[in-house]
C-alpha cells in the first residue's frame, strides 16, 4: 500500500510539473519513477529474483495500467470508420509494419543482441502509438476527417498484428504439450465474441442503461474483466483480452456512451503506469542510452519518408502524406507491453528492456513537436515533387469554367455543393482525399485532387477567376494561405477557434464557426451580400 501511495504522489507531482513547465507529461512521469527507483524509494523487483515467477506489486500496477491503456485504445478503433480507405490502410499499415520491423531487427543484430532479443526490438519499432496519434488527431480536429480515419485504420491493423505477435511470443517455452492450441482456440473464441458485441450486442446491452453513467461504467468494467478472466483462464495474455474488450465497444454510438465515464479512470491508470514503468528501469549506462537514441533516430529518419511515399503511391497529396508520416514516427504502447512480457518470460535482459522503453518514451515525447505545422511546411518546401514543380515553367490553368471553388469536401461538402447547385452556380471541388475524388468523379461532379493550400493547385484551378472561395478544411492555415494568395476574391472559411476567426477576418475573409452551421451560415451571408441571383 505504501508503494502504491508513493506512485500516486509521484504521478501528481509529474502532472503538476508538466503544467508548470509546459513539458510533455510522459517523460516527466518516467523520470520521477526512475528517480524513485534509483533512490531506493521504489524497490526494483528484479534484484536477485526470478522475474518470471514473482508477483511484485510493481508488476501488478504496470499490468493494470497497460490493461486500461489498451482497452481505451480498442474503444476508438471501429473498422467502419475507415471502410472507404481499406486499400490505403492495408498498403500503408502492412508495409510500415514489416519494413520498420526488419530495420529494427537488423539494427539490433548490429548491436550484438541475440536473435530473440532482436525480434523483440523489431516488433517494438514496427507499430505506432494508438493513444498518442488519436490524441494528436483530436487536438487538430482531424479524427473524423478522411486522413484521420485512414490513420485510425492503420493503427488498428498494426495493433491487431502486434497482438498476434504478443500471443505468439507468449507461447514460447510452454512446457505443456498442446498448450499453444488452447491459447489459439481461446483467442479465436474471444475474437468472435468481441466481433459479435461490436456488431450489435453491446449496443443492445447498453441501451438498457438508459443513459445512467454509473450503470454504464459498471457494465463496461464488468465486460472488461470478463474478457480478462477469459484470457487468463485460456492462457492468453490479459492485454489481448483488454484490447478485444475495447474493440467490442467501439461501434457508434456505444463508444460515445462508454468513453465519457471511462476518461478519468483511464487517465489515472495511465499516469500511474508511466511512474511504475520508470521504477522498473535499471540505471541506464551511456551505451544503453546510445542504443535507445540510435533506434529512435532510425524511426525519425525512416518512418516519415516511408509513410509519405506509401500514401502518395495510393493517391494522397504531399501535405497529408508528410503529416501522417510525422504522426506515425514513434513506437506503440504495444512496444512496452511486448517488452514487459519479454522481461517476465526472461526473453529480455534488463538492459534490452530499458533500451526498448527509453526508445518508446523518447519517440512518443517527440511526436507533438515533430508534427507541428512549421515542421510540415518546412518539409513541404523540400519535397522533391514541389521543388520540381516550382522549377517548371508555368502552365495554363487546367480548369476555368467555374464560379465557386469549394476547398475540402468533408462532412458538410455535399450539402454545400447542393445548395450552390440549386442556385445555378458552377462549382469546382478541390480535395486531397483520393477516395473523395473517386466518388465525385463517379457522380460527374467537377473536381480536382490537390492540396487546398498549395499554390500550384490553386493556379491549376484558376483561382483568380473565381467569384467565391469556400474553405471547409479544418486547418485554419489553409484559409489563411488562400487569403494571402488571392486578391479581390471573396473567401468564406469554416473555423473552430476564435483566434483563427480573428486572423481570417483580419485578412479580409469571412469566418463561419462550426461545421453544422456551414450551409446555413453560407446562405445567410450570401443573402446579406445582396447577390442571390448570381455570383
Amino acid at each position: 500500500m505504501t508503494q502504491l501511495a508513493l506512485l500516486l504522489l509521484l504521478a501528481s507531482v509529474g502532472h503538476g510539473l508538466s503544467r508548470w513547465t509546459r513539458l510533455p507529461v510522459i517523460p516527466l512521469l518516467l523520470a520521477l519513477g526512475m528517480l524513485g527507483s534509483f533512490s531506493g524509494l521504489i524497490p526494483h523487483p528484479g534484484e536477485g529474483k526470478d522475474l518470471a515467477a514473482q508477483e511484485d506489486p510493481l508488476f501488478f500496477v504496470l499490468e493494470l495500467g497497460l490493461v486500461f491503456v489498451v482497452f481505451v485504445s480498442g474503444l476508438e478503433l471501429a473498422p467502419r470508420r475507415f471502410r472507404h480507405h481499406r486499400g490505403s490502410v492495408l498498403w500503408i499499415g502492412l508495409t510500415q509494419f514489416f519494413v520498420m520491423g526488419a530495420v529494427g531487427f537488423g539494427l539490433a543484430q548490429l548491436l550484438n543482441l541475440s536473435v530473440l532479443e532482436s525480434i523483440y526490438v523489431g516488433c517494438a519499432v514496427s507499430a505506432s502509438s494508438t493513444v498518442l496519434v488519436l490524441r494528436q488527431l483530436r487536438t487538430t480536429q482531424q479524427a473524423v476527417e478522411p486522413q484521420g480515419r485512414m490513420l485510425i485504420g492503420v493503427l488498428l491493423l498494426q495493433d491487431v498484428m502486434a497482438l498476434g505477435l504478443l500471443i505468439t511470443l507468449s507461447t514460447l517455452g510452454m512446457k505443456e504439450e498442446g498448450a499453444w492450441i488452447q491459447v489459439l482456440l481461446t483467442a479465436g473464441a474471444m475474437g468472435v465474441a468481441a466481433w459479435w458485441l461490436q456488431r450489435s450486442g453491446a449496443e443492445r446491452l447498453l441501451r438498457w442503461c438508459e443513459g445512467d453513467e454509473e450503470l454504464i461504467l459498471l457494465l463496461t468494467l464488468a465486460l472488461l474483466f470478463a474478457f480478462l478472466g477469459g484470457a487468463y483462464a485460456g492462457g492468453v495474455p490479459v492485454i489481448a483480452g483488454a484490447f478485444l474488450a475495447g474493440y467490442s465497444l467501439s461501434s457508434f454510438p456505444v463508444t460515445g456512451w462508454v468513453s465519457a465515464p471511462m476518461q478519468s479512470l483511464s487517465e489515472f491508470f495511465r499516469s500511474v503506469l508511466f511512474v511504475a514503468l520508470g521504477g522498473l528501469l535499471t540505471l541506464p549506462s551511456l551505451g544503453t542510452v546510445g542504443q535507445a537514441l540510435l533506434l529512435a533516430f532510425s524511426m525519425w529518419l525512416l518512418t516519415p519518408p516511408l509513410v509519405a511515399w506509401l500514401m502518395e503511391r495510393v493517391g494522397w497529396t504531399s501535405r497529408p502524406s508528410i503529416e501522417s508520416g510525422l504522426l506515425l514516427a514513434q513506437t506503440s504502447e504495444f512496444s512496452i507491453i511486448l517488452a514487459l512480457a519479454g522481461l517476465r518470460m526472461t526473453h529480455l535482459s534488463d538492459e534490452t528492456f530499458t533500451v526498448i522503453v527509453l526508445m518508446a518514451v523518447v519517440t512518443m515525447s517527440a511526436t507533438p513537436f515533430l508534427a507541428r505545422e512549421s515542421v510540415i511546411r518546412q518539409l513541404l518546401h523540400w519535397h522533391p515533387g514541389r521543388r520540381r514543380r516550382r522549377s517548371e515553367p508555368r502552365k495554363k490553368p487546367a480548369l476555368t469554367n467555374h464560379q465557386v471553388l469549394l476547398l475540402g469536401f468533408g462532412t458538410s461538402g455535399m450539402s454545400l455543393y447542393r445548395a450552390m447547385q440549386a442556385k445555378g452556380w458552377s462549382v469546382l471541388v478541390i480535395d486531397d482525399d483520393p477516395a473523395v475524388i473517386s466518388e465525385l468523379t463517379k457522380r460527374k461532379i467537377s473536381c480536382l485532387r490537390g492540396d487546398a493550400a498549395d499554390g500550384h493547385t490553386l493556379e491549376q484551378a484558376n483561382v483568380d477567376q473565381a467569384s467565391l472561395i469556400v474553405v471547409t478544411t479544418r486547418r485554419a492555415e489553409d484559409a489563411l494561405t488562400v487569403l494571402r494568395q488571392t486578391a479581390g476574391v471573396r473567401v468564406l472559411a469554416r473555423v473552430f477557434d476564435d483566434g483563427d476567426a480573428e486572423r481570417i477576418r483580419a485578412l479580409g475573409g469571412v469566418p463561419v464557426s462550426g461545421a453544422e452551421a456551414a450551409t446555413e451560415a453560407f446562405e445567410r451571408w450570401w443573402a446579406d451580400s445582396g447577390s442571390t441571383s448570381e455570383v
